[in-house]
């Protein structure tokens, strides 16, 4: 978006309410006879905020159907069932390394309506759109995951469900830690985002890793930024706690043993990093 202001376009950036959700009223007004595309992430990556992808689909295409909907994909693929078409969805990014296919696959869905042109040029392969020899490996490997995941995902997703209420149950029972973003199944199943009141998160990050357990101090595509988070920024969670924020991260090889470790562990690391908080 940053590079489309850059070449004359005009870009519109929408806020969130305290979960990370946008406001489809917002959106509405938000959109001119100009709109030609509205992009949305649907899972947010560091608090796990769900934007309803269907309804906004529906009202874009209400109020224009030359609007193109881009969905960013990337965390909600394989947990949640998505049919662009039902959904209104012109474009729909994935990417493997998130269901535990290989890095450097992924896909975009592109509905047949739906002009763009490539940004590589050469053998016109994958009918022009990106030349290059194919990453057949890769493309195997993303089929693979995918069908592995949506064979039985109820049940998975009901199970990551339970970790996430059992983690969330467990963590803020220890003094000065929350967590944020929706609650419950309003959120996604396996993303949380939890903050410790006077301890940094490259701190508390280092602790759990000395321990074997391995989590995130935000965005894992932005973590040698050292500017706050823009996502915690924009639910305005409070400033003394953008630096103490990390991200828990549940897949279909995680196990309540995993919960209970991970909770016991933090339930000893937080009162020893407390003693030594700078005040």
């Amino acid at each position: 978006m940053k590079r489309l202001e850059e070449e004359g376009f005009s870009v519109t950036y929408l806020g969130v309410d305290s979960t990370g959700v946008i406001s489809l009223d917002e959106l509405k007004e938000a959109v001119t006879d100009d709109t030609i595309l509205v992009s949305i992430m649907h899972v947010n990556n560091e608090i796990g905020s769900v934007q309803p992808i269907a309804e906004i689909g529906k009202l874009l295409h209400g109020i224009n159907k030359d609007i193109l909907f881009h969905v960013d994909a990337v965390q909600s693929y394989g947990k949640y069932v998505i049919h662009p078409k039902k959904m209104g969805i012109d474009l729909l990014s994935i990417s493997g390394h998130k269901i535990h296919a290989q890095k450097g696959i992924g896909a975009l869905y592109i509905d047949e309506r739906v002009r763009i042109v490539p940004i590589l040029y050469g053998g016109g392969q994958q009918d022009g759109l990106r030349s290059g020899t194919e990453n057949v490996p890769g493309i195997a490997g993303l089929a693979l995951a995918s069908s592995i995941l949506y064979a039985n995902l109820d049940e998975e997703v009901s199970r990551l469900y339970e970790l996430r209420d059992m983690f969330v149950k467990g963590v803020t029972a220890i003094e000065g830690v929350t967590v944020n973003g929706p609650e419950g199944q309003l959120s996604a199943p396996h993303v949380v985002s939890v903050s410790i009141r006077d301890v940094r998160a490259e701190v508390m990050l280092h602790s759990l890793e000395d321990k074997g357990i391995y989590v995130s101090a935000g965005s894992a595509c932005s973590t040698h930024k050292r500017t706050a988070s823009a996502t915690l920024t924009a639910i305005g969670l409070d400033k003394a706690l953008l630096d103490s924020t990390i991200r828990f991260s549940f897949s279909r090889y995680t196990t309540k043993e995993d919960i209970i470790e991970t909770i016991s562990a933090m339930n000893e690391i937080i009162p020893m990093l407390r003693r030594y908080t700078r005040r």
